[in-house]
């Protein structure tokens, strides 16, 4: 935030809409902070969440598991809106799943370990198109998706990484 990325400080309140592509702990370790820090720092309407399924039981337990912070911090003398941790939920199917004047998202599905639900998602803009893979491995599914797409963010590891990896990791 002091270096000027302001998404992370009190604008982080202004985030409405968030996009997960799967439900591993290394996606949603920082889900409560998500739905709970920009909500303390004066977001006033609940955030509106799009992931797989499972991500409405993640939410109803993660927001039971902060059930006295967010009763004190609404009834006493912060008094904020409780509409302010809310969270809409949007379990996914692959497909269109938003849009807006602005922007079309679609999911589809990727390939993650034995994962049963994970998400690549193409954003289509009026002069861009941009594929997000998530953490997985290239598949004909990904690659159709990626048809004329100006940008594609994928993960990888380096040649030297991958080589360095037991080979049941390599497979996954």
């Amino acid at each position: 935030y002091r270096k000027g990325v302001t998404a992370f400080g009190p604008a982080a309140a202004e985030i409405t809409t968030v996009f997960l592509t799967h439900l591993h702990a290394d996606h949603t370790a920082g889900y409560p902070d998500l739905i709970l820090t920009p909500w303390i720092l004066g977001r006033k309407k609940p955030i509106n969440l799009y992931g797989p399924p499972g991500l409405r039981a993640m939410t109803r337990h993660v927001l039971a598991a902060w059930k006295v912070d967010i009763d004190n911090r609404t009834n006493g003398i912060d008094r904020l809106p409780r509409a302010g941790c809310g969270v809409n939920v949007h379990e996914i199917r692959p497909g269109e799943i938003y849009s807006d004047r602005n922007i079309r998202i679609s999911a589809f599905p990727v390939r993650h370990g034995a994962l049963a639900h994970a998400f690549g998602f193409r954003l289509e803009t009026s002069d861009r198109v941009i594929v997000i893979s998530g953490d997985t491995s290239p598949t004909p599914e990904l690659a159709k998706h990626c048809e004329g797409c100006d940008v594609l963010i994928h993960e990888t590891y380096s040649e030297q990484t991958y080589r360095k990896v037991s080979p049941k990791w390599q497979r996954y």
